[in-house]
């Protein structure tokens, strides 16, 4: 261990080293496991959400408007083998404001959910109706929450959304131990109790089936036979499936935040090992003379870097963990503003991605800095203690990988079959190819700058210097042009979003008023009566009128929107088509944007649409943009069936307004155009905090990094420094010089930067979000990212080297 030793002593005398090499690690890894966290609970939240409510059923009878309880009674008498369920859901906060989900089921044959009470038919748990307000809780939840067996607790039910909001007083019953599905925030009734307690007396909200697909086609088939006159559809069930599709603009977003971090992150470790190569020179010389073999010198070397990886990986997992608590607030927030409230908020730690973490933080220290430790073993020791501290640059290396990467790029952007993937690669292959020039691009301006430079001395040796050491600075300043083109390029891929979305919003809001009954306690869409709509249309303030709805159906196995609405003259403009014609039969339909981009759908294309209403065959006509819905959606003219909103159209929209108001009160929801388009940009703002505050967060590993170059540079350059001292250059002068060392090539660095974000939003602007969600997007240039970035750059670097100049001058 005497090599480990010796080796290990140099971060004793050079204690920055040591804090350089574990810090870009430690953030690094730290973004990595955060990001990946909170994705990962996300969706299993989600997941673990919706299969409380669904367990072992795979088919649900959910039309709008909900079920008379009869229809129940009528199948399972009818059919004595089927295994149904029926239900009843409403979301509840309790005192504190947490979420929790009420079901009603019948508790004495849980049919397709008995998994969730973790028994089999034979050993069900008992349940006794003692209280017209019991409920039962899973044992663990009961214990999480000191609940006890008994005791009542205040819930609000309702309340968001326009959902009218009442007081629910609850007392737990007793307990059950859970199956194999979580039963976190899940308050269990029997559905007789449950229809007082959500005034819903008669009816169900869905029932669930547990079925084979011959069953499900023979019950589609009596469903449509005994009720000819109701629309009941089966629908498949697939919360795995459905969390597929959560959020996946904001999880791409993180996903590539966290990736850019860790690169960043290795960066910094490579820049730090480079500086230990230098110092380390006379040592490795003084091992090999002893007698210890290059190969051998390496295997200390790799296991003190295994060292080195494995507690900078570790920091950084508990780090991480620590900020995905944090944040895991604000994206649970985003979440529910853009899927409805979710119960389960939780943070999971998953280990996948945990090992996954471990990996990177360890195979990506390890390949970042074992050729170049090879390289320098392979001298003889003379040229070790003779050669120069200085590290190898090998330009011809960079110049020959940057090519080949952007070659790579260019084939992925010609070839589309590349998909999703090969967008991504595209993003990170030009990031690094411009960064891999950096160095070269830099050289040619600093040159021309010292050919050029006039005025003060300190000025003049300031270029010279940053000229002189830009080998040793080289791989910090490309950290933090990664860091600072990727803050540019994200900013504006986000600008030119809202500006788009925007845009959008002021096409499609055309209507003067649009009316919404409340959502269900459910968490449904409401519908308006036919009594509301007759008083509503009968209104002689209201000019047009134009119903619509929106259900969710499948083509070729993937979830879309069915929406429909009354095609009148004053909505068409709100739709401006990008190909086509307007629908003139009732086999007729407009396709979305990202239905046509995401799934190859084509004008003149025949689809056959399944969802809760009959079973379909659509002719698309035309294509229309929209930035409602990355699954896409079908627009068809409305047939008949429940309204969930009507636009209204009036000379006089506030008199209107107020009228309604004053008529229907809180029955109805009334919305002016510019308050849903306030409301809508609220919601894409909120989405977008968490990439926000995680960009802020990789900057700030850049300038870390470039902090601590300068700081090694420093130590490094004391002798430099004693020379200037003793040619007559002040402390104070000397402290100057590298002051404006720092802040001079932060802005050269920011200003090269500018170029390389703008080319990365254009290739997330017009590559990859048309391939991950189907839409395009107007570029913007949104100057205010550049000017932010040229303005903290060279504040942060003169900050960085005036704190380091401290210790060495």
């Amino acid at each position: 261990m005497l090599p480990l030793k010796a080796l290990l002593r140099l971060y004793r005398s050079h204690p920055w080293l040591l804090l350089m090499s574990l810090a870009g690690l430690v953030l690094g890894v730290s973004l990595v496991v955060a990001i990946e966290l909170l994705n990962h609970s996300a969706r299993t939240n989600f997941v673990a959400a919706r299969s409380q409510l669904a367990g072992e059923a795979n088919y649900r009878l959910a039309p709008a408007g909900g079920l008379d309880e009869q229809l129940y009674v009528q199948l399972v008498t009818s059919q004595p083998a089927l295994d149904a369920m029926p239900q009843l859901h409403g979301w509840l906060k309790d005192e504190e404001g947490r979420s929790f989900q009420l079901l009603g089921m019948d508790l004495f044959n849980p049919g397709p959910l008995r998994q969730l009470f973790g028994a089999t038919r034979e050993s069900e748990p008992a349940f006794s109706l003692n209280r017209a307000d019991s409920i039962w809780l899973a044992t663990p939840e009961a214990e999480r929450l000191g609940w006890q067996a008994g005791q009542s607790r205040r819930f609000v039910l309702g309340g968001s959304d326009g959902a009218s909001a009442s007081a629910l007083t609850l007392t737990l019953a007793g307990t059950f131990e859970p199956g194999a599905v979580p039963m976190e925030r899940l308050l269990i009734t029997d559905i007789g109790l449950a229809q007082p307690l959500l005034d819903k007396a008669g009816r169900l909200d869905r029932i669930v089936f547990k079925l084979s697909d011959a069953e499900a086609r023979t019950l589609q088939a009596t469903l449509q036979t005994d009720y000819p006159n109701q629309p009941l559809w089966l629908e498949p069930i697939s919360p795995a499936l459905d969390a597929s599709q959560l959020g996946d603009a904001l999880a791409l977003n993180l996903t590539a935040l966290s990736l850019l971090a860790m690169a960043v992150g290795l960066f910094l470790v490579f820049n730090a090992q480079r500086f230990v190569q230098s110092v380390r020179r006379p040592q490795l010389a003084q091992l090999i003379i002893l007698g210890m073999g290059p190969s051998r010198v390496l295997r200390w070397l790799i296991l003190e870097l295994v060292i080195l990886a494995t507690l900078g990986t570790l920091l950084g997992v508990l780090l991480g963990s620590l900020l995905a608590l944090a944040l895991m607030g604000q994206l649970t927030q985003a979440l529910a503003d853009l899927y409805g409230p979710n119960p389960i908020d939780l943070l999971r730690l998953s280990p996948v991605s945990l090992l996954k973490a471990l990996l990177i933080g360890l195979f990506g220290t390890l390949a970042a800095n074992l050729p170049d430790w090879w390289q320098l073993l392979r001298q003889s020791p003379l040229e070790l203690r003779a050669g120069s501290s200085r590290p190898p640059a090998h330009p011809w290396r960079r110049r020959v990988l940057a090519i080949a990467i952007l070659l790579l790029c260019a084939l992925c952007l010609w070839l589309p079959q590349t998909g999703l993937s090969g967008a991504l690669f595209i993003a990170g292959g030009w990031l690094l190819a411009m960064a891999l020039w950096l160095p070269d691009a830099l050289r040619g301006l600093l040159g021309w700058l010292r050919r050029r430079a006039g005025g003060p001395l300190t000025a003049r040796l300031g270029v010279a210097e940053i000229l002189y050491h830009l080998d040793r600075t080289a791989i910090a300043v490309m950290a933090l042009q990664l860091a600072i083109a990727a803050a540019i390029g994200i900013g504006v891929m986000v600008s030119s979003f809202r500006s788009s979305v925007e845009i959008w919003l002021g096409q499609r809001l055309a209507a003067d008023l649009y009316v919404t009954a409340p959502k269900g306690v459910a968490g449904n869409k409401g519908t308006l009566s036919d009594a509301t709509l007759k008083t509503l249309l009968a209104n002689p303030l209201v000019s047009a009128a134009s119903r619509r709805s929106v259900h969710p159906a499948r083509w070729q196995g993937q979830p879309i929107e069915w929406a429909q609405m009354d095609f009148i003259p004053q909505l068409k403009a709100a739709y401006p088509l990008l190909a086509g014609r307007w629908p003139t039969r009732p086999d007729e339909v407009l396709a979305s944007e990202p239905l046509t981009v995401r799934l190859g759908v084509k004008v003149g294309q025949t689809l056959a649409i399944s969802g809760e209403q009959e079973p379909r065959q659509f002719t698309v006509t035309g294509v229309y943009q929209d930035y409602g819905s990355d699954k896409g959606q079908i627009l068809h003219a409305f047939e008949g069936g429940a309204v969930q909103s009507l636009a209204l159209f009036s000379n006089d929209p506030e008199q209107l307004a107020d009228r309604l108001r004053e008529r229907f009160g809180e029955q109805l929801n009334l919305l002016s155009a510019p308050a849903i388009h306030s409301a809508a940009l609220k919601v894409f703002d909120q989405t977008f905090v968490v990439t926000e505050l995680l960009k802020l967060l990789i900057l700030g590993i850049a300038f870390v990094g470039i902090g601590s170059a300068f700081m090694v540079l420093g130590l490094a350059r004391r002798g430099e420094l004693q020379t200037l001292q003793s040619l007559g250059l002040s402390p104070h002068h000397c402290r100057q010089l590298l002051v404006w060392q720092g802040a001079g090539l932060g802005l050269l660095t920011a200003l090269l930067a500018l170029p390389v974000g703008y080319g990365l939003a254009w290739v997330l602007i017009e590559v990859v979000n048309p391939r991950a969600f189907g839409w395009r997007l107007a570029f913007e240039a949104a100057p205010l990212h550049a000017v932010t970035a040229l303005l903290l750059a060279p504040v942060c670097g003169a900050l960085a080297s005036w704190y380091a100049a401290r210790g060495v001058v």
